[in-house]
C-alpha cells in the first residue's frame, strides 16, 4: 500500500479503523471487527492488549510513513484517539536520533568489601568520583546522564524533605514510580532518611484497575506505609488508596519532596537493619513482603560479582522493572556496589521495540545483562533484521536468564539467530532465583554456555525419578535446563515429604539457606513458620532435582498437577495449549481441581482467545485437547476458552495459576468482560469512602449502581447492608446480616445446612470449601460473632462484601489504636465468638489446611477454645456445617504446632464421620 503524502482528518481515521479491523481479522477476533468505531475500547470491547497495541503501532507508523509519539499511542483508548496522534504527528518520518551514551575513560574503583550497608556504599561512591557517570538513563530516543554526585545531591534533598514531613526512622515508605530519574532519588533518599522502602508498581491497565487498588492496598496495609511516593498521571488512583490504607499519612512526588528538603538540613540517621520490602509476585496467593537487610543484598551482589566474574571495565545494561527484585537488585544496586556504568531504559520502550536493548547493548559495550525467557523470546519474534544494521553484541559475556522458566528452545533459536552479530552462545548464563533468597541463589559455570538435561517423562511424572532419555518424541521426553551450583556461603538441599535429603537425580522440594535469605515475611509469623524450620532451612516452593552437584528446576509445588498416579508440570501442559491455533501464547494456565464427585483430581486448562464465534471455540477445545494429548499423554478434562485479559498475572508477567482457579471454581470464566472502567472507580471510590468513615448511603448508591452487573444477589445484599447500617443498635444490625447473607448464597445457589455457634464465645475456625464461604458462615452463627478479618472476602462480589464489613473486627482498627488482635482479643473477651477462615484455597484436604497462630494465640489468651468447622460443597449447592467440637489451645512452639495438628485430625474425623452410613 503506497504511503500517503498529505494525511488529513478522514485519511487518518480511514488508516487506523483499517488497522485495527485487519489486525482483530488475523487474530481471529471476527465478531470484534463488526463493532470497530472511531469510539470503541480498544481493551474492554476489542480485547487488544499491550502487545496488540504494539503491532498496531508498527503497522500505522509503516501505513502512516510517520512515527507516533509511543507512550501517547499506547495510552490511547480508542481509534479515535490513535488518529488524533497520527495526525499531529506527520510530517514524515524521523530519522532514528539515539542518545549518545559516552562510558567513563578509566574501569571501576574496588567494590566496599567492608561496607556494612548501602548508605556506605552510596557515600563511597559519590565521594571517589562525583562527577562519574553511574546511570545512562533513556527514555525513547533520548536520554538523561545522571552522576554520583547529581544522584546523592538529589537523593539528600528527598531525604530532608522526607524528614521535614515526619518520617521516622524504621518506618516504611512505599514507592510507586516507573522507570525514571525521581525512582532511584527516591529510594536511595528513604535510605538516607532512615526509612524503609516499599518499591510497587504503578497501575498500567485501565480495565484492571479494581483488581489492582484492591491488590496494592493489601500491600500498604501490610507494610503499614506512612507516605507514598508517586507522579502526577497516577495521583488520582493513588489517592483512592489513602481511603484504604490507614497508616498512610501523605501522598507526595519526588519533586514535592526536594523542595520541602531544600528548607531543612538533612540530619544523620543510622539506617536500620532491613534495607527494604520486597513483595513477591504473587503467582500463588495473596502478595507477602519479603523482608531483606543490608546485609542479604550486600552478600547476594558480591555473589553474582563472584559468579559473573565482574571486571572494573564491564557495563551493565537493563530494562527491567525498578520494583522487581532483579531490576532492582540484579541490576541497579548490583551496579552501584560495583561502581559500574549502567544503560537503562524502560520495560514500555523495550516492549514497543525490543531492538532498543540491543541498540542500548552495542551502543554502551554492554558486557552483563539478565533478562527473563519471555524477552529472548519477543526478540525472536519482533525484531526484524533491517533494525539491527550496526549492531555489535560482541561485548555481551554474560546473558543471564532467570526470573521464569528457561526454555531450552529458546536459548537455542537465539543463539542461532544473533550469532551473526555477535551474540555467544557461552554467554547465556541461567540462574535460580528468588525473592526470599534476595535475587540470586545458584549460578553455572562462567562462560561454559546452557546444558540440557533429557529425561524420561513417564519416569519422571510417575515416580519422579530424572532419568537420563535417548527418545527423541515430545511425548516421550521432557528437557530441563542446568541452574548450577549454590553461590558462595549458600547451601541448597533437595528433599522428600519427610523432609529427608533425596539421592541424585530424584525430584523433591529445593530448600535453602545463606546470607543471601531473608529472616521472614514482614508483620506474617505464620507465613514465615511455614517455610522456615529451626536450622535456618527456607523451602523455596519450587521442585526440582541434582544432577552431577548441578540444580535443575522442575516448577512450582503449589503448581504440581497429580492426575492418575501421574505429576503433570503445568508448563508442559501451557505449551503444549500454545501450539493450538487461536491461542494466545502465554496466555494459558493450567490446574488441577478437585472433582467433588469423584474426588479425583481433574485437569483444566484455561485459555485465551479472541475467538467468538461458538463453533470456533469448539474447534479449539478439540485443538488443544489434541496437543495436550500428544505433548503430555494426558488430555485434559476441561478446556476453557477466555477473553483476552482474563487470565491473571503478576507484575512481572508470570501466571497466576491459583488465581486463575479461584475465578474457575467461583464460576466467572462463564461472565462477560471486566467492567468498564468509571464502575471499577466508583465502586473502589465508595467503598474507601466508606473505610475513611463517610456516610454508608452514598456506598450503598454506588454499588446500586454496579449491581445490575452482577444480578439479583448483589441487590440483596446491598439492601440488607444498608438496613444494617441504619439499624440503631449492634445487635440489631447482626439481626439483619444474617438473613441478607442467607438470602443471598441462596441467590449464587448455596445453602448452609445446620448451624455455628453455641454458649459463650470461641474461636471458629473455618476450611474452605467455595468463594461463598463468608456468606454462608454469616447465615449458619446461632450467637453473635465477628470475622477475624476480610481476606476471605476478596472474591465476593463488592455487595457482599458491604453486607459483611460491619462484621469484621479488624474493620474498626486505628480507631482505638490498637491492632487487628488486640481487637480479636477484646471481642472473645466481650462474649463474641471470631470467626476465621483458612489461608489456604478452597477445596484443599485437611492436612493441607493452613490457620494462622495468631488466632490460636488470641483464644489462648482469652482463655476460651477453638472450633474446627468444614464446609462441604454437595450437590445442589447443599454445604453442611461439620463441628469438629471444642479443642483447647496449647502454647508454645510445640504447643502451637500440636494445636495446628488437633485441628487439622477434628476436621479430618468430622468430614469422615458425615460420609460413613451413620454418619451426619
Amino acid at each position: 500500500m503506497p504511503v500517503p503524502t498529505r494525511i488529513t482528518r478522514a485519511t487518518a481515521e480511514a488508516a487506523v479503523l483499517d488497522a485495527v479491523r485487519a489486525l482483530l481479522h488475523e487474530l481471529g477476533s471476527s465478531h470484534a471487527v463488526d463493532r470497530v468505531s472511531l469510539r470503541s475500547s480498544l481493551d474492554r470491547e476489542l480485547g487488544l492488549g499491550s502487545l496488540e497495541r504494539v503491532e498496531l503501532l508498527v503497522r500505522l507508523e509503516g501505513a502512516l510513513g510517520t512515527r507516533l509519539p509511543e507512550r501517547a499511542a499506547l495510552n490511547a483508548s480508542t481509534p479515535g484517539e490513535w488518529a488524533r496522534l497520527a495526525l499531529a504527528a506527520h510530517g514524515g518520518p524521523r530519522p532514528r536520533q539515539r542518545w549518545p551514551i559516552v562510558q567513563p575513560s578509566k574501569g571501576a574503583y574496588p567494590p566496599p568489601e567492608g561496607a556494612s550497608d548501602f548508605l556506605e556504599v552510596l557515600n563511597r561512591q559519590a565521594d571517589r568520583d562525583p562527577a562519574r557517570v553511574h546511570i545512562h538513563l533513556l527514555d525513547g530516543d533520548s536520554g538523561r546522564d545522571i552522576r554520583y554526585g547529581e544522584l546523592h545531591e538529589s537523593a539528600s534533598r528527598v531525604a530532608s524533605g522526607l524528614a521535614e514531613s515526619g518520617l521516622r526512622r524504621g518506618e516504611t515508605v512505599a514507592i510507586m514510580l516507573p522507570t525514571c530519574a525521581d525512582f532511584f532519588s527516591s529510594f536511595l533518599g528513604v535510605l538516607l532518611a532512615g526509612g524503609i522502602a516499599v518499591p510497587v508498581y504503578p497501575p498500567a491497565r485501565p480495565s484492571q484497575i479494581e483488581e489492582y487498588i484492591r491488590r496494592q492496598a493489601l500491600i500498604l496495609g501490610n507494610a503499614e506505609v506512612r507516605f507514598l511516593i508517586t507522579f502526577d498521571r497516577v495521583r488520582g488512583v493513588a489517592t483512592v488508596l489513602e481511603g484504604e490504607v490507614p497508616s498512610l499519612r501523605e501522598i507526595v512526588s519526588a519533586g514535592e519532596l526536594e523542595s520541602r528538603g531544600l528548607q531543612g538540613r538533612l540530619r544523620g540517621v543510622q539506617p536500620p537493619a532491613t534495607f527494604f520490602i520486597q513483595y513477591t509476585s504473587g503467582s500463588t496467593g495473596d502478595p507477602k513482603g519479603v523482608t531483606l537487610t543490608h546485609a542479604n543484598v550486600l552478600a547476594n551482589i558480591r555473589g553474582i560479582g563472584f559468579a559473573v566474574e565482574v571486571r572494573p571495565d564491564d557495563a551493565v545494561v537493563s530494562w527491567l522493572p525498578l520494583y522487581h527484585d532483579m531490576g532492582l537488585i540484579g541490576s541497579w544496586l548490583f551496579s552501584l556496589y560495583h561502581g559500574l556504568p549502567i544503560t537503562i531504559l524502560s520495560p514500555l520502550d523495550f516492549l514497543v521495540r525490543p531492538e532498543r536493548w540491543l541498540w542500548a547493548l552495542s551502543d554502551s559495550g554492554g558486557s552483563l545483562c539478565p533478562a527473563p525467557n519471555f524477552a529472548y523470546e519477543l526478540c525472536l519474534r519482533k525484531i526484524r533484521d533491517e533494525a539491527l544494521a550496526g549492531v555489535d553484541l560482541a561485548k555481551w559475556r554474560v546473558a543471564i536468564n532467570a526470573g521464569e522458566p528457561v526454555l531450552p528452545a529458546t536459548l537455542e533459536r537465539f543463539a542461532a539467530r544473533f550469532r551473526p552479530w555477535g551474540f555467544d552462545a557461552r554467554s547465556f548464563m541461567p540462574f535460580y532465583g528468588l525473592a526470599e533468597s534476595s535475587v540470586a541463589l545458584t549460578y553455572p559455570p562462567f562462560w561454559r554456555g546452557p546444558v540440557v538435561d533429557r529425561i524420561d517423562r513417564s519416569e519422571f511424572e510417575s515416580a519422579g525419578r530424572a532419568v537420563r532419555s535417548s527418545a527423541s518424541g515430545a511425548t516421550d521426553v521432557l528437557k530441563f535446563v542446568g541452574n548450577g551450583k549454590a553461590l558462595p556461603g549458600h547451601e541448597i538441599r533437595v528433599v522428600g515429604d519427610s523432609g529427608e535429603t533425596l539421592p541424585d537425580r530424584m525430584r523433591g522440594r529445593i530448600l535453602f539457606r545463606g546470607p543471601s535469605r531473608t529472616d521472614g515475611y514482614y508483620r506474617n509469623r505464620e507465613a514465615t513458620d511455614e517455610v522456615l524450620d529451626a536450622d535456618g532451612w527456607m523451602d523455596s516452593g519450587d521442585l526440582g532435582y541434582v544432577a552431577d552437584g548441578e540444580l535443575y528446576v522442575t516448577g512450582r509445588l503449589k503448581d504440581c498437577i497429580i492426575k492418575g498416579g501421574h505429576n503433570i508440570i503445568p508448563q508442559d501442559v501451557e505449551m503444549a495449549a500454545w501450539e493450538a491455533e487461536g491461542v494466545r501464547k502465554g496466555c494459558v494456565a493450567a490446574f488441577g481441581c478437585v472433582d467433588a464427585e469423584t474426588g479425583s483430581e481433574r485437569l483444566v486448562v484455561v485459555a485465551e482467545t479472541r475467538l467468538e464465534d461458538s463453533q470456533a471455540k469448539t474447534r479449539l477445545q478439540a485443538a488443544v485437547t489434541d496437543a495436550v494429548a500428544r505433548r503430555v499423554g494426558i488430555p485434559p478434562d476441561e478446556v476453557v476458552p477466555v477473553h483476552p485479559g482474563f487470565v491473571p498475572k503478576t507484575s512481572s508477567g508470570k501466571i497466576q495459576r491459583r488465581a486463575t482457579r479461584r475465578l474457575y471454581e467461583s464460576g466467572a470464566v462463564a461472565g462477560r468482560r471486566g467492567a468498564a472502567t468509571w464502575v471499577q472507580l466508583a465502586r473502589v471510590g465508595a467503598r474507601s469512602a466508606m473505610l475513611a468513615g463517610s456516610r454508608s448511603v452514598g456506598r450503598a448508591a454506588g454499588l446500586f449502581l454496579a449491581a445490575a452487573e452482577s444480578g439479583a444477589g448483589s441487590l440483596v445484599a446491598v439492601a440488607f447492608g444498608l438496613a444494617a447500617r441504619l439499624a440503631p443498635s449492634p445487635a440489631m444490625a447482626r439481626h439483619l446480616i444474617g438473613p441478607g447473607a442467607r438470602l443471598a448464597a441462596r441467590v449464587r445457589g448455596a445453602c448452609a445446612i445446620g448451624r455455628i455457634g453455641g454458649n459463650g464465645a470461641r474461636m471458629v475456625l473455618v476450611s474452605r470449601s467455595s468463594t461463598v464461604d463468608p456468606l454462608l458462615v454469616a447465615g449458619a452463627f446461632r450467637s453473635a460473632f465477628v470475622f477475624a478479618d476480610r481476606t476471605a472476602f476478596r472474591l465476593l462480589r463488592p455487595a457482599e462484601a458491604f453486607l459483611l464489613e460491619p462484621l469484621v473486627a479488624a474493620g474498626t482498627r486505628g480507631q482505638g489504636g490498637g491492632n487487628g488482635e488486640d481487637l480479636l482479643g477484646m471481642a472473645l473477651a466481650s462474649g463474641l465468638s471470631v470467626a476465621s477462615l483458612a489461608d489456604s484455597p478452597a477445596g484443599e484436604p485437611p492436612s493441607r489446611t493452613r490457620f494462622r497462630a495468631e488466632r490460636f494465640l488470641s483464644a489462648a489468651s482469652a482463655g476460651v477454645p477453638v472450633v474446627p468447622i468444614a464446609l462441604e460443597t454437595r450437590d445442589g449447592g447443599d454445604s453442611p456445617v461439620l463441628d469438629g467440637g471444642e479443642l483447647q489451645v496449647q502454647t508454645g512452639r510445640d504447643g502451637l504446632a500440636a494445636s495446628r495438628q488437633a485441628v487439622r485430625s477434628a476436621l479430618e474425623a468430622a468430614i469422615a464421620s458425615s460420609k460413613s452410613p451413620n454418619g451426619r
